[in-house]
């Protein structure tokens, strides 16, 4: 009986160290694979060093957050935000709490709850605003509130002037907003500092082909209404068509290159078919009206 009780304690005894032991070591691989960048494996595993320290009567708020962290890098939201409040719950209050926060509601398409951490770790972590203007003017573009997305992206680009991304989400966010020319400012920027920035190259070709093609229309349109025009009103109509027709030399460049880079586009086909032939490259139309066919 007394080996029995002696036993007994000796194993009570070690439990507690043996579950100590465990936590720190399934920590320990956490963090190995996080430096390794398999973001799933690194979360499981900080999540079970996290119940290890409980079940050793301990608390461990950075590995829920780091659970946390690291399922919404992997993608897995759903997940991520439960770490994250128990990381909150016993008191971690770091900024990137904020920043995972914002990432992880966002991945849930949960756009006001996201919105309302990132703001708020702003608010209380002035010195790293712009880790989340970033994360904000990313969060207003992918939800699709171009306005706001503009209004930080700016700020964004104070501290990263050449930060072609920006310039990108930037341009396009003015694309949507049907704000032309200044998306084209934005995107011109983005093949300044990347020269062959698929999306922005197709971008500026497909809105400079719209532009001219809308003033061409237009023009059509103002003619064929008159009822009885005159020589001069054609040869004057002519005239303006021609002018107008240059400005598909600007679109062209980019629309030659976009279709290099993706010949079965053909939205870039029908784009270069009519500039093609407006202005008067019979040859190259007639090579992409049969791409079209």
């Amino acid at each position: 009986m007394k080996q029995l009780f002696f036993g007994c304690m000796l194993l009570f005894g070690l439990l507690p160290m043996l579950l100590a032991q465990n936590a720190d070591v399934t920590k320990s691989d956490a963090i190995m694979q996080e430096s390794q960048m398999q973001y799933q494996a690194a979360a499981e595993l900080y999540q079970k060093a996290a119940k290890l320290y409980e079940a050793d009567g301990k608390t461990d708020a950075f590995c829920y957050f780091k659970a946390g962290q690291n399922f919404a890098k992997a993608k897995k939201y759903t997940n991520a935000i439960p770490m994250l409040d128990k990381a909150r719950t016993n008191h971690y209050d770091e900024v990137d709490l904020y920043l995972s926060y914002g990432d992880a509601y966002a991945g849930v398409k949960q756009f006001a709850e996201a919105e309302k951490e990132l703001l708020s770790g702003k608010e209380k972590y002035a010195d790293k605003g712009a880790e989340f203007n970033k994360k904000l003017g990313y969060l207003f573009f992918n939800s699709g509130q171009y306005e706001k997305a503009v209004e930080y992206l700016q700020v964004a680009l104070e501290s990263e002037p050449n930060n072609y991304t920006y310039h990108y989400l930037l341009g396009s966010s003015y694309e949507r907003m049907k704000k032309y020319k200044e998306a084209t400012i934005e995107l011109e920027k983005v093949v300044a500092l990347k020269s062959n920035h698929k999306n922005s190259i197709k971008k500026l070709g497909v809105i400079y082909f719209k532009q001219t093609d809308y003033l061409y229309n237009k023009e059509t349109k103002r003619y064929e209404a008159m009822k009885n025009p005159t020589r001069v009103d054609y040869h004057n109509s002519t005239k303006k068509l021609e002018q107008i027709a240059q400005g598909y030399t600007k679109a062209l460049p980019y629309l030659e290159k976009a279709h290099a880079f993706s010949q079965k586009d053909k939205a870039i086909i029908s784009c270069l078919s009519v500039s093609y032939r407006r202005l008067k490259m019979e040859e190259k139309a007639a090579k992409m009206a049969e791409l079209l066919k």
